[in-house]
């Protein structure tokens, strides 16, 4: 899988869910945070950000793609909010907008370069879930290698699948360790002895 991808790192999950919700902690998702997401979505999205404590914060999508709609997003945060230091603050709500979570509904990658400008213009992590695009590619990479992680799922309704399983990819090496430590419990490799 790694190889396929080329990402530098890769974390098996037991599903995509759990490949989302380990993605949000070592992004640093907290309680009343906001994660950006397209209403059009999976409620894993949804729920991985309720589970850190953060608040799901739907945005339009387009047609086109079925992701994200780029313009909408930017007369949004054009509009609705402010920094404070280097968090991007909701006018409305007061609270830190943290994350953007591209969705690759069907296998359709969203516009993930406008999606990248944004998210460089207003300091927030990108975290695909490309849980339906294993096999699609955008400007010649594939699915879940832009953001900073990406997730697969290998459900039953997916193109290759395991009955459940998912992946974690990304081309951090801290982020890596993160993950390790979560999705290992903690546990450090020996030939035989269980340390946690």
């Amino acid at each position: 899988l790694q190889k396929y991808v080329k990402s530098k790192y890769v974390i098996a999950t037991i599903n995509g869910s759990s490949a989302m919700q380990v993605s949000m902690i070592v992004s640093g998702i907290k309680k009343n945070h906001e994660v950006l997401m397209p209403s059009f979505n999976y409620i894993s999205n949804a729920n991985a950000a309720n589970n850190c404590g953060a608040i799901p914060h739907f945005v339009d999508c387009e047609e086109e793609t079925f992701g994200i709609c780029p313009e909408k997003l930017k007369n949004y945060l054009k509009k609705n909010t402010k920094f404070d230091g280097k968090n991007l603050i909701n006018k409305k709500s007061k609270r830190i907008i943290r994350a953007i979570v591209a969705v690759y509904i069907f296998g359709h990658p969203p516009k993930m370069k406008e999606l990248i400008s944004l998210a460089k213009k207003y300091n927030l992590i990108i975290l695909e879930d490309a849980a339906e695009a294993l096999g699609s590619f955008y400007s010649g990479r594939h699915a879940g290698t832009f953001g900073q992680i990406g997730t697969l799922s290998f459900n039953g309704n997916k193109i290759i699948t395991t009955g459940g399983g998912g992946a974690i990819l990304t081309n951090s090496k801290k982020l890596y360790e993160k993950m390790k430590k979560i999705t290992l419990n903690g546990r450090k490799f020996h030939r035989w002895k269980f340390i946690f």
